[in-house]
């Protein structure tokens, strides 16, 4: 499940609070402070979102919106641990890059389950 499947389930002002939270909107350029943000939903304080912040669906929506970021941290690190092993290479940081690969490796067998199975449902929907 991605984040902007959880969003689509949220009421707006919430939907509207994580991106502003995360910077998720899809212009990654925009940048919206509180002030703005508060005008933009007709509130007065964020005391709203911090007590909100508290809750576990909140806490859920976290750790989706982590999970995605952590994909493309570790593209991040392997491209720079690519060249520094290319450039400069010393055994910790061959180990290092080793170790990036078997993680990406898990990540990869990962995604082709993810997609065989939607795959397969897609199929099914097709058949009736």
């Amino acid at each position: 499940m991605t984040i902007y499947e959880v969003l689509k389930k949220l009421p707006y002002k919430k939907q509207l609070y994580i991106k502003y939270k995360f910077n998720l909107w899809m212009d990654r350029e925009k940048e919206m402070s509180e002030s703005e943000f508060l005008k933009q939903v007709d509130l007065k304080s964020m005391g709203t979102y911090y007590r909100w912040e508290r809750t576990p669906e909140f806490k859920h929506i976290t750790s989706i919106v982590l999970a995605a970021k952590q994909a493309n941290d570790l593209l991040e690190i392997y491209e720079k641990l690519k060249a520094k092993v290319q450039s400069e290479p010393n055994p910790k940081d061959i180990e290092m890059m080793l170790k990036l690969m078997k993680e990406i490796n898990l990540h990869n067998k990962e995604a082709e389950k993810f997609f065989t199975v939607s795959e397969e449902d897609e199929d099914d929907d097709l058949e009736t």
